[in-house]
């Protein structure tokens, strides 16, 4: 059997990842002691995660040149009865670098975190020709370590790096380490995070326009190369490839956005019978929860209320993967809810015409009781709707056209 060992695997991709490669005898293994696990369980091989990846190296026979460097071991082949360790985390961070155009030669690079990981990152970042590398951490341990505190000696940094669990699910909601908004010069963010896709600190870097790049590329890429070492076996980059993207579209959540009448439960319907998502609608989802109609909500309880409601719904849901999800018009003006959807969500936004939309018959809409009041509403409302959205879809065609649109601008997102 091979396993992934670690203190709390819930919200690990690696078994998927591993069966994709073709190993259907890997598991997840918690455990809060990888030594009585070495000691008690037989294995071939595993892949170590937090905190266990220095914890292991007493037991290990024999290194690899990066593992031995680094003090981090990732990845154990049992041989012979002697345990040989890698550090396959500099392999996947590396093509990380590759695969998304990051400059690392003569840039001064910013590392969030001094732990095992940060090893690794250091040791990478130095082999790449990096100008500086500080880290900023909450305890000093080595030299070229700084509190978070001290971050302002540093505001001209090019390239951030997040190696701490800060954000990591299921703690989502934790805010950044540091306002990225003072650093004028930093161009890149990666987030070794994966779960959620996109952490607050990755959201306030899209908001800044900088890049944002999470931790699921280096995740299948180190699998990639540990799938190898436990096989003897050479795997094509562009199968790894595919089974990212094919990871990424699998738990990605499709997020609809628009005006009242635009088709957000149409198309959160089709795309999600064709990608094979649950399809959430938070206005039934309301209505079914409340035992009311969103009319006789707002009717008996005002606007307010149903806001609480809409936002309890968003709650309960955010955390979740590969959802196909139809929000309602006005959900768009809460920020707070949208930067929650955004973190397991691409967000689409629906821009229907307000002139054809007030064509329509209307009814059930508390907000639509005229059908010219769509022109105010899409004044206040298309500006967030572009703003929040990952891509904007303009409904002028058939919905077998859009349907391939979209299609095509997901495919866009996993390829940029």
């Amino acid at each position: 059997m091979y396993y992934l060992v670690g203190k709390n695997l819930g919200h690990s991709f690696s078994k998927k990842i591993h069966n994709l490669f073709g190993n259907d005898n890997y598991e997840l293994y918690e455990t809060n002691s990888i030594i009585d696990f070495v000691k008690t369980v037989d294995f071939k091989g595993i892949n170590i995660t937090i905190p266990f990846k220095s914890e292991i190296i007493p037991l290990i026979d024999k290194f690899d040149q990066i593992s031995k460097l680094t003090n981090s071991v990732n990845t154990i082949l049992k041989k012979d009865n002697k345990l040989y360790g890698y550090n396959t985390d500099y392999y996947g961070l590396k093509e990380t670098f590759s695969y998304y155009n990051v400059e690392i030669k003569n840039k001064n690079i910013l590392i969030l975190g001094n732990g095992s990981v940060s090893k690794t990152v250091k040791k990478l970042l130095e082999d790449k020709g990096a100008k500086s590398i500080i880290k900023l951490c909450r305890t000093i341990r080595n030299t070229n370590e700084y509190l978070f505190s001290d971050y302002k000696k540093f505001l001209n940094y090019d390239v951030l790096i997040n190696t701490t669990p800060v954000g990591m699910y299921p703690n989502n909601k934790n805010c950044s380490l540091l306002n990225l908004s003072e650093f004028k010069n930093i161009n890149c963010v990666v987030d070794l995070i994966y779960n959620p896709f996109r952490t607050r600190l990755l959201l306030d870097a899209e908001a800044l326009n900088i890049k944002a790049i999470n931790g699921l590329y280096m995740l299948v890429m180190q699998a990639k190369k540990a799938h190898e070492i436990f096989n003897n076996i050479s795997i094509p980059k562009n199968y790894a490839n595919k089974i990212f993207k094919k990871i990424y579209q699998n738990y990605i959540n499709l997020v609809y956005v628009g005006l009242p009448l635009s088709g957000k439960t149409k198309y959160a319907k089709t795309m999600g019978k064709y990608l094979d998502k649950k399809v959430v609608d938070i206005d039934s989802y309301i209505e079914k929860t409340a035992n009311n109609s969103i009319q006789e909500i707002f009717k008996k309880y005002g606007e307010k209320h149903f806001r609480a409601l809409e936002k309890s719904v968003v709650e309960n849901i955010y955390k979740e993967r590969n959802l196909a999800i139809s929000t309602g018009g006005g959900l768009i003006e809460s920020s707070e809810n949208m930067m929650l959807l955004k973190q397991n969500g691409f967000v689409i936004f629906l821009n229907k015409d307000p002139v054809i939309i007030s064509r329509k018959k209307i009814y059930n809409r508390p907000l639509l009781k005229d059908s010219n009041n769509i022109f105010p509403l899409a004044e206040r409302r298309v500006p967030l709707y572009k703003y929040f959205s990952d891509v904007e879809i303009k409904i002028k065609k058939s919905t077998d056209f859009h349907v391939n649109e979209i299609k095509e601008k997901i495919n866009e997102y996993l390829n940029r």
